[in-house]
Parts: structure tokens; sequence; C-alpha cells
């Protein structure tokens, strides 16, 4: 099983994407000495949700984490709904850090963001991963249509995200591997992106690594991410390498990797719904039992694509 890393990318969301320098200075040699296929080092070039430097990542910044040491096992992410859609704002080849870019979308964006994503490919000579996002809410069908589609690509990587932490491949592997085998079949590589808000992070990555069709799962250090965060880099490393990450840990445990996850993701995991409205639950106060009820309501679009007015309209 191939890792990607994913800290200071997705991790980005519990620091506002405001990493130290020194920090991820240190994060990216220890990562890449413990032999991590690839680091994803945060969101290009958007600014939207942020105006630090993770979220809005250059060159400059690259190689200074990087150090310019030319090993090309970097990739960075963009998200159609935010990102430039001037091609000429992104990495080519002609470069020895970044070797890919990744795409997410969602689902009512997919047929443009594909259509950029073709072209990213053709100007950048990088190579592309194109990751379908929220697919525990995609019924059988828009799955099949949507990776109809995207099969006919040039892309190297197509993935699933776990987005909502909703998934559960002791029951489900069936219906992924049966996806995976036609990406397979068609000569590119397979990733998933597992989230953890309902503790299952590390089984579903059990269940990827028995599995022949799935070859690589996304990762961070201590499970930070969005939400209630990820699979976790050290439960799926050697005791050796485990034990010098863990180190790194300890030494940065106070300042960045504290962090106690709220009850709130389990119930937006639970219903498999995106977790935006367990953060606007907090700073609302709601009532635990209230926004369960809440969370039952939730339907179509609103399930992947937050809404701030309804919850709000739902409490008065």
């Amino acid at each position: 099983m191939q890792l990607v890393d994913v800290t200071l990318r997705d991790g980005g969301f519990t620091c506002d994407f405001d990493w130290p320098l020194e920090f991820a200075q240190e994060y990216y040699n220890l990562v890449s000495n413990l032999g991590v296929d690839c680091m994803e080092l945060g969101y290009w070039k958007q600014t939207s949700k942020s105006k630090n430097r993770f979220f809005n990542l250059n060159m400059e910044t690259i190689k200074q984490i990087t150090g310019e040491q030319g090993k090309k096992n970097v990739c960075v992410m963009i998200d159609y709904h935010y990102c430039s859609k001037n091609l000429n704002d992104y990495p080519t080849s002609n470069q020895n850090e970044i070797k890919m870019i990744r795409m997410t979308a969602r689902k009512d964006m997919i047929n443009d963001a594909f259509d950029f994503a073709l072209k990213l490919k053709q100007h950048t000579g990088l190579k592309i991963a194109f990751n379908i996002f929220n697919t525990t809410n995609y019924t059988d069908i828009e799955l099949d249509t949507v990776l109809n589609k995207v099969l006919q690509s040039d892309f190297d990587i197509i993935g699933f995200a776990d987005t909502h932490g909703h998934l559960d491949l002791n029951k489900d592997i069936t219906r992924y591997e049966n996806q995976f085998k036609k990406i397979k079949n068609s000569n590119k590589q397979t990733c998933f992106h597992l989230h953890n808000h309902t503790g299952k992070a590390y089984i579903n990555y059990t269940k990827c690594a028995e599995s022949p069709y799935i070859d690589i799962c996304d990762t961070s250090i201590g499970g930070l991410g969005k939400g209630a965060g990820n699979l976790k880099l050290e439960e799926v490393l050697d005791n050796g390498k485990a034990l010098i990450l863990n180190e790194f840990i300890n030494k940065h445990y106070d300042s960045l990797f504290k962090k106690i996850t709220p009850p709130y993701y389990m119930v937006t995991g639970r219903y498999g719904i995106t977790d935006n409205y367990a953060t606007q639950a907090m700073k609302l106060k709601t009532p635990m039992s209230l926004f369960t009820k809440f969370c039952s309501t939730i339907d179509g679009l609103h399930r992947d694509n937050f809404n701030e007015k309804l919850l709000k309209d739902y409490l008065v």
C-alpha cells in the first residue's frame, strides 16, 4: 500500500493553514526519510477560505519547505469550486519538487471539473489525480455515471474520499472494489481518502490493504484533518518508523497535535453529512439532542454542500 500524507493540507483546517515554516520543513524531512511515497503540502493558490500560505501555496513556499532537494515527492490539492481557472497559475513538470496535482470536485461540478483537469494534465505535464469526494452520498447509478466519464481521461489516479467519515468497508467493500476494478482495468491507480468521524478509519484501511484493487491511502500525523480527522499515519507504519514519528508528535504535541474531537462530528459522520454543520452547531451552542434531530432532516445536495441557513432556521 502506497501512502500520501496530507498532514499539512487536511491538517491545515486545525490551524487555519498557518503552519510554522520550521515545523513544515522538519515534517517534510522526517516523513520523506520514513519512506512515505508522497506528501501533500497544501492547497495551490486558493484564497477563499484562508489567506495563509498553506491554503495559498506557490513555488517559492514549496522550495522553502523542501530545501530544493529535488526528491519530487510532493503533491498539491485544488478544489475545483475554489481554485484558479487560469492554467498559467499552475506548476509544470519543469521543476523538481512537485510530481502531482490532486483535484477534488463537488457532485454538481463534476463535469466542469473533469474538463478543467484534462486541460491541466496537458498544460502542466504533471500527474493528475481526480478525487471523487462525498462518495457515500452517491447512489450506485451516480457513481457509475461519474466513473464512466472519468475513465475516458488520461488521469493517473482516480480516488474516492470518505469526506463525512460515514464509510464502513466491512459492509461496503464489494461496492467499491467493483468500481476500483474498472479503474485498474483502465491502467490507472486507485486511492482512498479515509476520514475518522465514526472511528472506522483504521478498520477501513485494513480492508483497503487486503484488497488487490486499492493502491494508495491517505494519512495524516495524529489523524489531523477537517472535522474528526483522518487515518493516522503512525497507525499504518511499522514499529520502528512509528516510534520515530512518535518522538516528533511528542515534541510538537502541546503546540500542534493536542486535539480532542468534539462529539458533534460523530453525529454528522453517522448521518453522512458535511461536518460544517457540526462546527456551526458548536458555535451556536446547539443542544446535542436538538442537533441530532436536525441532522436527520438534511437531504439532497445539502448533505454535501453546507447551507448555514438550515440550522439557523431549524432553531427558530
